[in-house]
């Protein structure tokens, strides 16, 4: 059985302005999100890993290192990083302000089967599940008995969340957004799976040594 760490990068700029910052785009982390990630990294210090799979993504990858940092088993750890993990991409609205009144922001963000991102030359659903779901087979299959962390992006995460929980298209955004540095804890034997923590930020109130 694979139990797979689902981890969102720490807070950023954009998503401070609330902006789009999607898979061809990229902002540094606030204090903010550093301070989540050492503390997420302090949370799961005793927690061993067979495989760290991280986006490309700066603010992704300065998560986990801020993670790893902390982590006590991470001297035969190999981190490898990939454009799969990459964030859905919202083509030319890269970087401007989320407007939720636009019909296609709303299909976005509640009905992922309806959604239709051509006119601004955005990456569409399937193509973000097709991508993701090879890298959670993929990795499943190399490390069927470990655990895995990933570190990646909110869109990307919840709907490999959601899909692998079996539910339909149309609900792939269910239960969003996925907090910055929250972790989903799933455990994959095969075709099954199994929800143990879900979009979990309660370590960030707790006083850690």
């Amino acid at each position: 059985m694979t139990t797979f760490y689902l981890i969102r990068h720490g807070k950023t700029e954009l998503n401070k302005k609330t902006c789009f910052q999607g898979g061809g785009i990229d902002s540094p982390l606030l204090s903010e999100g550093i301070e989540q990630a050492v503390k997420l990294g302090q949370y799961l210090s005793k927690t061993t890993f067979a495989a760290a799979a991280v986006s490309t993504q700066k603010r992704a990858m300065d998560t986990a290192n801020y993670i790893l940092t902390e982590n006590q088993y991470v001297n035969d750890l190999t981190v490898q990083y990939y454009d799969e993990l990459k964030e859905l991409g919202f083509g030319e609205r890269e970087g401007i302000e989320v407007d939720i009144a636009d019909q296609q922001t709303n299909y976005l963000r509640q009905r992922p089967d309806l959604y239709n991102p051509s006119e601004f030359h955005g990456e569409t659903y399937d193509s973000l599940i097709k991508r993701g779901m090879s890298m959670v087979e993929r990795l499943s299959t190399d490390y069927p008995e470990g655990n895995v962390l990933i570190v990646a992006h909110g869109v990307l995460l919840l709907v490999l969340i959601n899909y692998l929980m079996g539910e339909e298209k149309r609900n792939w955004r269910k239960n969003g957004p996925l907090e910055n540095t929250s972790v989903t804890v799933i455990h994959k034997e095969q075709g099954n799976c199994i929800l143990e923590t879900f979009n979990d930020v309660s370590y960030l109130e707790e006083q850690l040594p």
